[in-house]
C-alpha cells in the first residue's frame, strides 16, 4: 500500500523522463526542417552558438557541484550550503541552463520558446511535490529554509559554503555522464546545419 510519503510524488515527478521524451520528439521535426533565416557567421549566429555552448558547461559544472553537496543525502540530511544556500532547487536550475544551452546551439526559435513553454509548465508541479515530501521529512526546518532561500532563481548574496561537502565520486561521475547529453548536441548542431546548407536535409521553413 502506497504510503503518505509516496503519494507527494505527484504525476509529473514520477513521469519526468517519459514527459522529457515527448518534448524530444516533439522538437525533432523543428530541428531537422526549419532552419535560422539570419546569416551564418553573423552577430546573433555567434551569439547562439558560443552562448550555448557557455550555458552547456555551466550546466554540467553546476549539476556535478549539486552533486558534490546532496550526493546520497535527498532524504537524510536538510542540505543548506553550497549551491542550495542561494536556492532551494539548483539542481533544476543548472539543468535548466543545460537544456537552454543546448536549444541555443541550434538557433532554433521554435525549438527554443517549445523548451521554454514546457519547462515553466512542468517543472514547478515538481518542485512543488518534491517540497511537500521535503516538509513532511524536515518539517519547521525545512520552513525556516523555505522563507529565507529562493525556489529556483538563485540569490548570490546570502550564499554560503555550509562546511565540507561529502563528495561521493560515483555519484559525481553519474551526474556528469548524465548531463553529457547536453554536449551531445554541440555535434549535432553543426552536422543538421551542414545537411540542410548542402540541401541534403530539405528546409521546409526560415524563421525569422
Amino acid at each position: 500500500m502506497e504510503t503518505a510519503l509516496e503519494k507527494t510524488f505527484n504525476f509529473f515527478e514520477r513521469k519526468r523522463r517519459v514527459i522529457t521524451g515527448f518534448f524530444l520528439l516533439a522538437g525533432i521535426p523543428l530541428l531537422l526542417f526549419t532552419r535560422p533565416g539570419w546569416p551564418e557567421g553573423g552577430i546573433i549566429d555567434h551569439t547562439l552558438r558560443y552562448g550555448g555552448i557557455i550555458l552547456i558547461l555551466a550546466g554540467l559544472a553546476g549539476r556535478a557541484w549539486c552533486t558534490m553537496y546532496i550526493g546520497g543525502r535527498k532524504n537524510s540530511q536538510l542540505v543548506q550550503g553550497g549551491p542550495y544556500s542561494m536556492c532551494r532547487n539548483p539542481l533544476y536550475f543548472f539543468s535548466f541552463m543545460g537544456g537552454l544551452g543546448a536549444c541555443f546551439v541550434f538557433e532554433n526559435l521554435p525549438v527554443i520558446s517549445l523548451y521554454l513553454v514546457v519547462f515553466s509548465l512542468y517543472y514547478p508541479f515538481v518542485i512543488r511535490s518534491e517540497e511537500r515530501r521535503l516538509e513532511m521529512l524536515f518539517g519547521v526546518e525545512f520552513s525556516r529554509y523555505k522563507e529565507r532561500v529562493p525556489a529556483f532563481i538563485p540569490n548570490p548574496f546570502i550564499f554560503r559554503t555550509g562546511g565540507k561537502a561529502p563528495a561521493d565520486a560515483r555519484r559525481m561521475a553519474k551526474t556528469l555522464l548524465d548531463g553529457s547529453i547536453f554536449l551531445l548536441f554541440i555535434p549535432l548542431a553543426y552536422v543538421i546545419e551542414r545537411l540542410q546548407a548542402s540541401g541534403l536535409l530539405y528546409t521546409y521553413l526560415k524563421i525569422p
